[in-house]
């Protein structure tokens, strides 16, 4: 009996053995297939015929940082990370064309100059590194007559492709099948209108367990940033919403993500130089939520400025009326009310950006809703304490965004963009230096009244602190500049309220809070897990090298800001206004009877902003915005209804 059962074990095992691999022993495969837009005969958006295919994940792709051409989009694809085009020299990337060879491989013409460019950029990027890490390099399959601008993202280091096939529509589902039987990561231009259509539902259909099918809309020919309708089918989690570590998002995805996706996919090793995290689906697809975001990221960008010309004209038009009315007393009344309104715009914007109103409402309801509250304010909280609401409300609210994972924030005008692709949640430099003025000015009122003490200015440490985390965890706020711009401020503010003159030590300790504030954020993230961009490029730099091009990097983007538009003027002006502010304080300053605690919230804005413009990559924006609150505090001042008809003190 036992022998005739091992004869039988031995042949079922050889059998086995005999037998074709099934699809889970298989290597992994992946296909990176690029949709266009429909055209005349498939008009509808690309996101909407994603849609249409329930078993994919949906999301949105940030195409670039910065300025977008589709030649970059590709580059960035093909390197797994991306700076900023003002950084690479030339600023422009070049054009780039598909030449196929005899023995069916390709060459991406103009690589060359792309490299030299890259080698520019102060960031170690470089184009090809996808293809490179793939063993026996990346295919491309498309349609006659196209561009090919797709087929950037299958090239190595040298530009070569390892193998193209074009032809008719038709055939490309055919052709990808084929190439997958030599090569495990294919990059597929699609047709357009009905066609492509077709094609992705024969690639669907194709689709195993273990692979990998991400498809993305064709780069389009535009000058603006893009967020471009992406899915796949294969990603963890199913057929939810795409999101990475990039950018913190449901929905929402980077283009630098694609290559580390891929490789892990392909169970292949992921090159330090790539900065992209993967991605993954959660939660329920729902294409009429990304829709939104993105019709609301569109226009934020082009609203800011009638918003802030609705507000100035509202302001001197309050002035000239209440002027006319009561002459030095409305006067003062409309400094006092206008000042206030510009304290409450921040919370107004994270109202308009829950609401995502027309324009011209956007702008009635912010320019109204501010104006209307200031008065409110200056009815019902005696001078000098009014701007205590608005800068407590604006704190506080935005640190609750920022818990909630910023929605309202990346939704209002003084937010981050992800359209962008320099950050794409928590706070962006305009809010960080406005933010830490705000909370200074708080403190400042809230402590009016008291003198100098350990007390007072253990009560600016403490909020500081508290801020901080808000401001500079990589969940959160994942503002590196923010903390060293907060730390400045904090510390300058602390020690004006210290009792005593300060001593040597003193001074020498509040010089070195901002470095302090570095190392506890970087402790916070280690412990936290965060992996926000601050881990990624500084904690985990691969030589001193690396730290230098982030330096150097951030200060070569400061100076672009600077000699950007109006800027240089604005730089300008506000700096005569400081020295102004600085020369006659005393003067102008009189109606607080040298209130320490509002020194301290004066000294310490000046401060931050200061330190904020030498630390960030924005440069004088943060030294602009910071003196504006600044001076919106001053004209709240000079606003003192005690001051008589002279402009002297009673």
């Amino acid at each position: 009996m036992r022998l005739p059962a091992l004869v039988a074990a031995c042949a079922v095992l050889l059998a086995l053995m005999g037998a074709p691999p099934t699809a889970h022993a298989r290597e992994p495969r992946v296909v990176l297939a690029f949709m266009p837009t429909g055209g005349q005969n498939n008009p509808k958006p690309v996101l909407d015929r994603l849609d249409d295919r329930h078993q994919l994940a949906l999301g949105l792709l940030s195409a670039t940082q910065g300025r977008y051409s589709p030649q970059q989009m590709m580059l960035d694809i093909s390197a797994g990370s991306r700076t900023s085009a003002a950084v690479y020299d030339p600023s422009n990337a070049p054009a780039l064309q598909l030449v196929v060879g005899g023995d069916g491989s390709g060459f991406i013409f103009g690589w060359s100059k792309a490299t030299r460019r890259a080698s520019t950029a102060l960031a170690k990027i470089e184009p090809g590194l996808l293809a490179s890490q793939v063993p026996g390099g990346a295919a491309y399959v498309g349609v006659m007559g196209r561009s090919h601008v797709e087929a950037v993202a299958a090239a190595d280091r040298d530009g070569n492709v390892a193998a193209v096939s074009l032809g008719d529509a038709a055939s490309l589902a055919d052709r990808v099948r084929s190439l997958l039987r030599r090569h495990t990561l294919v990059v597929a231009g699609l047709p357009t209108a009905d066609k492509g259509d077709g094609a992705l539902d024969d690639l669907l259909a194709d689709h195993v367990p273990g692979d990998l099918l991400f498809v993305a809309q064709t780069p389009p020919k535009a000058r603006v940033p893009q967020l471009l309708p992406a899915a796949a089918v294969g990603l963890p989690g199913g057929n939810g919403m795409m999101t990475s570590e990039t950018t913190h998002l449901a929905g929402i995805g980077a283009a630098i993500d694609i290559p580390v996706t891929v490789l892990r996919r392909l169970r292949l090793p992921v090159p330090d130089d790539v900065r992209g995290q993967p991605i993954r689906a959660e939660g329920l697809r729902d294409a009429g939520a990304l829709k939104t975001v993105e019709a609301r990221l569109r226009v934020v960008s082009g609203r800011r400025t009638p918003t802030l010309g609705a507000l100035a004209f509202t302001w001197l038009a309050l002035v000239l009326a209440l002027g006319f009315v009561a002459d030095r007393r409305g006067i003062r009344a409309a400094l006092r009310i206008g000042a206030l309104a510009m304290l409450w715009v921040l919370s107004m914007l994270l109202v308009t950006g829950w609401l995502a109103p027309p324009r011209l409402a956007e702008v009635a309801i912010v320019t109204a809703g501010a104006f209307g509250l200031a008065a409110l304010t200056d009815r019902f909280v005696a001078w000098p304490r009014g701007p205590l609401v608005p800068a407590a409300v604006a704190v506080c609210s935005y640190a609750v965004d920022l818990i909630n994972g910023s929605p309202l924030i990346i939704r209002s005008l003084l937010g981050v963009n992800p359209r962008s692709g320099s950050r794409f949640y928590g706070l962006g430099n305009e809010l960080e230096s406005t933010l830490t003025v705000l909370l200074l000015l708080a403190l400042g009122t809230l402590l009016h009244g008291r003198g100098r003490s350990r007390g007072a200015a253990a009560m600016f440490i403490l909020a500081g602190t508290v801020f901080g985390v808000f401001v500079g965890a990589a969940q959160l706020g994942a503002d590196v500049g923010g903390v060293i711009t907060l730390g400045a401020g904090i510390a300058a503010a602390t020690v004006v309220m210290l009792p005593g003159k300060p001593t040597r030590r003193t001074i020498l300790v509040a010089a070195v809070v901002p470095l302090l504030a570095i190392v506890a954020l970087a402790a916070l993230d280690l412990l936290t897990g965060g992996n926000g961009h601050f881990t990624r490029t500084i904690l985990r730099a691969d030589s001193a090298g690396s730290l230098w091009d982030v330096v150097v990097r951030r200060y070569t983007l400061a100076f672009n800001v600077f000699s950007i538009g109006a800027m240089p003027l604005l730089t300008m002006v506000t700096v005569l206004a400081v020295a102004y502010a600085v020369r006659y304080r005393d003067r102008i300053y009189a109606p607080l009877n040298d209130s320490p605690s509002w020194r301290a919230a004066m000294i310490g804005g000046l401060t931050a902003s200061v330190a904020g413009a030498l630390s960030n990559d924005s440069g004088p924006l943060l030294l602009v915005f910071g003196v504006f609150v600044l001076a919106c505090a001053t004209a709240y001042i000079r606003g003192d209804p005690n001051l008589d008809r002279a402009g002297r003190m009673p």
